[in-house]
Parts: structure tokens; sequence; C-alpha cells
């Protein structure tokens, strides 16, 4: 079944605050990142059988899920989000060394 990608605005500011971050540091791997981002999406999209259910979900109340995707150097990234019907709501982005999210992080309209 093929999910319809929505990614909200916190994620979208999420992973434009970690593109430039990296950008500043290394263009090259800036955007070796954004093309794992990108393909982690298309990824789920396709099957959401490569997401598991985020540590917070249980505390939060929600049925948050997570998928994880690498850059070339190993660092673990984190994509949080919903899915409502045939749709994948992206809440937020995260990336290595970052807390937990709380409800505060999250859309009000999504939780």
């Amino acid at each position: 079944m093929t999910l319809e990608i929505r990614v909200l605005g916190r994620a979208t500011a999420d992973a434009d605050h970690i593109y430039l971050w990296l950008h500043q540091r290394s263009p090259d791997g800036a955007a070796a990142w954004y093309a794992a981002y990108f393909n982690k999406l298309c990824e789920l999209g396709d099957s959401k059988s490569a997401s598991s259910i985020a540590p917070e979900a249980i505390a939060l109340g929600v049925d948050l899920r997570q998928a994880f995707f690498k850059t070339r150097r190993g660092r673990s990234y984190r994509l949080l989000f919903l899915i409502a019907g045939n749709e994948l709501r992206v809440l937020r982005v995260r990336g290595p060394g970052q807390r937990p999210v709380t409800r505060r992080d999250l859309p009000s309209d999504e939780t």
C-alpha cells in the first residue's frame, strides 16, 4: 500500500535547520544528508513496515512512529510521524543527541 507523504511545518523546519547546520561544515555532507532524508521519506511512502513505535508514544498517548536513516558517517537521524488513513504525516526530524519529543514539540492539531 502506498501512503501519501505530508511533511508538516515543524518537520520541514527541523530538516532545514539540520541541513543548514551541516552545510556550514560540509556542503557535500549536507547534500548527502538530504538525499538520505528524501530516500527514507520515499521508502516510508511505499511501506510503513520499516518503522517502529517511538519511545515517546506511550507517554504522549498517540501512535507516534519512528524511522531511522543514517549518513555516510553513520550518524542516525529519526523521522517521527503518524499514519492517518492513507496519509503519513511527518511531525518532526530529530538528529543525534536531541532529546525525546514532548507534547509541546508536536503540532497540537495532530495529537
